[in-house]
């Protein structure tokens, strides 16, 4: 399994906007979806799943689907809570901000589908079983556990310290790799309680939790504490870096 890490578009490291990509195929979060590659990339991702309903994990998802629209035999699904996706229609494709790529979908060629994602209940995406577990944000927010049954991987961004969530997590037997939030540095502890983040020092305890075994990568962090966050991190955990790729199963 081989997941990227989408490029921002921006010259400055860190994570302005956050979404991942599994092997060309199934994308976690959209920020940056739809700024990247070559309509033929885009048109291979068949599947989105989003972790929440902020802008910076949405952004691209309405340039994805205007870009991709008739390009390809098959509308992209997108997964969601059904909060989440309430959100988009409420808040996005509202005829104000954007068309509404939903109802459109209801009478014209669609230019997506809706799936909505339940807590701990596991389903099937291609070769892949997914699933959505809870984590503690401002609004309702899953982190993803996707498993090729070769080896899984964890996408845990925007998050306050969730131990009961993660522990468990850390005892799934094919589990390789994990991409943990890490949005701020340990001085700002009250902000990062305040927005349902993790610290440098948050980060830490809840990388504690996993085996030696299971990669843990830092992401979600803020370009502009990146230099001080690195430093906090040290040579302890890898950030993954906007724009690379992580074969699942070593670094």
């Amino acid at each position: 399994m081989r997941v990227s890490i989408l490029p921002t578009g921006s010259p400055a490291p860190g994570h302005a906007l956050t979404g991942f990509l599994i092997d060309g195929v199934l994308a976690v979060d959209a920020g940056p979806l739809g700024t990247f590659g070559t309509l033929a990339e885009l048109g291979a991702v068949a599947d989105v799943l989003l972790t929440h309903s902020h802008i910076d994990h949405i952004a691209g998802l309405p340039i994805f689907l205007d870009a991709t629209y008739g390009a390809c035999p098959n509308c992209p699904t997108i997964h969601g809570l059904p909060e989440t996706l309430r959100t988009l229609q409420v808040d996005l494709f509202n005829d104000r901000l954007m068309p509404d790529f939903i109802g459109l979908s209801k009478t014209l060629s669609p230019f997506l589908q809706l799936h909505e994602v339940q807590h701990d209940r596991p389903f099937g995406i291609g070769r892949y079983t997914v699933t959505a577990l809870p984590v503690k944000h401002t609004v309702p927010t899953v982190a993803y556990l996707v498993d090729d049954r070769t080896s899984a991987v964890a996408i845990v961004t925007d998050t306050a310290p969730v131990p009961d969530v993660l522990a468990p997590l850390a005892r799934w037997p094919r589990l390789k790799t994990v991409f943990l939030e890490c949005s701020f540095p340990a001085r700002l502890e009250a902000l990062a309680e305040s927005t349902g983040h993790l610290t440098t020092r948050g980060f830490r305890d809840m990388a504690a939790l996993f085996p030696a075994s299971v990669a843990v990568v830092a992401t979600h962090v803020k370009p502009q504490f990146y230099a001080e966050i690195r430093k906090e991190l040290g040579g302890d955990y890898p950030i993954g870096e906007a724009g690379s790729a992580i074969d699942v199963g070593g670094l």
